[in-house]
């Protein structure tokens, strides 16, 4: 465990300015999100609007995402990563501002399609600029730290956000979850957010060249064997949509939480989170990164199942939290695994179509969610969550363990790439 958290540390001090500031904003920006985000389901309900409603708000930012993914990678490739990076916090600061002001339909639509073009932007400058902020050797730290720091700050966030609504509602109403209370949470969590812009304000390099970003960069890839690198990640999108933009709902709607109570549950999913996203790199360097990624996401299924079908509350936070720590666990090392099949000036294009596709797969299957959950409840999203998890853990298998074999990843070579 000291030499665990010594490499860490070691890792830390080695990361370059640009990849502090980066893992600050990302901080700040996350613990303001999960703020906004634990309360803005509960909030939507709460003005009478149904779930098949709350699964096209669930699913607008997705699809809005993988529309414009890709062509903000053309258009806005050679953009120096700070004008992205402010760019995309003063879209997400007018989402979340527009969509606790104006309650109405039509705004609420607007507005979360605001929220997935600053999503989109975000996304398309993130990865690649913690590729190039970071020599190879030290990537997979960056990465995984990056995805603890963001999931630390969601776990803060979601306990904020239960101890302010529960301020909101004794104020306001006598202890009653009111459509006010959540709104003044809401209001909060966008003031928090203005503080994410003065670290990206000291993110400082120069822009792309023409011809290693935009249109160029796209006309390189070669599309099927890419397919195949994003195809397992995209089968789990469509499951995690199923259940995950809901969670809050499912845990309201099964066991009747107060919102203090449902803010502590909730804290526990990024903490798992975190907790994952560290260890990831640790197995990596026992038994290869394909092997990782397989074994942390076929554990997870039983844990899924659990969490599903329990009917106890603390057996299905317990399972929750193990399923949750286990399944993303990989996804810092899946983040490193997909650029590695990608040439540097690929990057950016090969995180626009990962990104375009995870949202629109999520974007789709939060849609379904809405209307299944009206006639089935949650059982059958759980039913196809853990099938889509089957299916991409056995096609990972299937197509990737090679990678893994001694003559393709040793153990030295994988120590060599994240120490």
């Amino acid at each position: 465990m000291k030499n665990f958290i010594n490499n860490y540390i070691a890792g830390f001090k080695a990361f370059s300015p640009n990849a502090r500031n980066f893992l600050l904003l990302t901080f700040l920006m996350s613990f303001a999100q999960s703020v906004f985000g634990l309360v803005f389901n509960l909030y939507i309900l709460k003005l009478g609007y149904t779930r098949d409603f709350l699964g096209t708000l669930g699913a607008i930012p997705g699809l809005s995402i993988a529309a414009l993914a890709i062509p903000l990678a053309v258009f806005c490739g050679s953009l120096p990563a700070r004008k992205s990076l402010l760019a995309s916090l003063a879209l997400s600061f007018a989402s979340m501002a527009g969509m606790a002001v104006f309650p109405g339909r039509a705004p609420l639509m607007f507005f979360s399609l605001v929220s997935g073009t600053a999503g989109a932007l975000f996304a398309i400058t993130a990865m690649p600029l913690m590729a190039r902020s970071t020599a190879e050797k030290e990537r997979q730290h960056l990465f995984s730290f990056q995805f603890a720091v963001s999931m630390t700050a969601a776990f803060a966030g979601n306990l904020a956000s239960g101890w302010l609504t529960g301020f909101w509602a004794t104020a306001f109403s006598y202890g009653d979850e009111t459509a006010a209370a959540y709104r003044a949470t809401m209001l909060a969590a966008c003031a928090l957010l203005l503080a994410a812009g003065l670290p990206a304000l000291k993110i400082k390099e120069a822009p792309a060249p023409k011809d290693k970003s935009g249109a160029a960069a796209f006309s390189s890839i070669a599309l099927w064997p890419a397919l195949l690198v994003l195809a397992p990640q995209l089968i789990i999108s469509f499951g995690a949509g199923m259940i995950m933009p809901f969670l809050n709902i499912f845990f309201k709607s099964s066991f009747d939480l107060h919102i203090s109570k449902l803010g502590f549950f909730m804290a526990l999913m990024p903490l798992a989170m975190a907790a994952g996203g560290l260890i990831g790199p640790w197995l990596v360097t026992r038994i290869g990164r394909v092997r990782a990624m397989i074994t942390f996401q076929a554990l997870s299924i039983p844990f899924l199942a659990t969490m599903g079908f329990s009917g106890y509350v603390l057996p299905t936070v317990a399972a929750a939290f193990v399923r949750t720590m286990l399944m993303n666990a990989s996804w810092p090392v899946y983040s490193v695994f997909l650029l590695s099949h990608f040439p540097a000036s690929q990057h950016q294009a090969a995180s626009a179509l990962f990104t375009a596709g995870w949202n629109l797969s999520s974007a789709l299957s939060a849609r379904l969610s809405g209307r299944l959950q009206m006639d089935f409840g949650f059982t059958l999203p759980f039913l196809i969550t853990i099938t889509c998890y089957s299916a991409a853990t056995l096609l990972l298998s299937r197509r990737f363990l090679k990678e893994d074999s001694k003559k393709a990843v040793t153990q030295t070579a994988i120590k060599e790439e994240i120490e």
